[in-house]
């Protein structure tokens, strides 16, 4: 019964990941460079709508999100020295960062049904909270578009970023998601894989 069960769990996560990459266009991420000149403050505008994740720093001063750089909504700020590429993943073709226009409305629905069969898998591998934690990284849900929290416990010199956004729902931090030194939040529909740094 058990090795049935991972069995149809290995099948489903495979289609799942099938569809899902086939459906992401590869114009979906890009690099944009942001770098604070003279340690003063730079605003690069992108859409972000996608989530950000730095990739490689560029300066010999470090980066810290949320303290020498961050993003918003409309681009990436970088303040103090800090100069980075970044990586910025585009979940609305109709904002022009490339302006991908590719398939649209189908990517979106195939997309939407492998979610749900990875949402499936997922319960039937043994769904127990939507909320998890392996120590270093966090599941955090806002299910229904409820503001959750999750538990966390950071150190003085901790700092959160999303790892990985598992949501159609744009995850941006300081608007759908946040933390503090308890607690990371999230709402309006942003489910992701936050990550604590140390």
């Amino acid at each position: 019964m058990i090795i049935n069960c991972l069995n149809r769990l290995t099948i489903i996560t495979g289609i799942s990941l099938g569809l899902l990459l086939q459906t992401i266009p590869a114009e979906a991420r890009q690099t944009i460079s942001c770098e604070s000149f003279k340690y003063r403050y730079q605003f690069c505008r992108a859409n972000t709508r996608g989530g950000v994740r730095l990739t490689r720093q560029l300066s010999n001063t470090r980066c810290v999100e949320g303290d020498t750089w961050g993003y918003d909504r409309d681009g990436i700020w970088v303040d103090r020295g800090c100069a980075a590429e970044f990586s910025v993943r585009d979940r609305n073709p109709g904002y022009d960062n490339s302006n991908n226009s590719s398939g649209g409305s189908d990517a979106a629905a195939i997309v939407g049904g492998a979610l749900v069969v990875g949402a499936i898998a997922a319960a039937i591998a043994g769904g127990s909270n939507n909320n998890s934690s392996d120590g270093r990284t966090i599941t955090c849900n806002s299910d229904n578009g409820q503001y959750t929290t999750c538990p966390v416990s950071l150190g003085r010199d901790d700092w959160i970023v999303l790892d990985r956004q598992l949501s159609q729902a744009g995850c941006w931090e300081g608007d759908t998601w946040g933390y503090d030194s308890q607690k990371i939040w999230v709402d309006n529909g942003c489910r992701g894989v936050f990550e604590i740094r140390r």
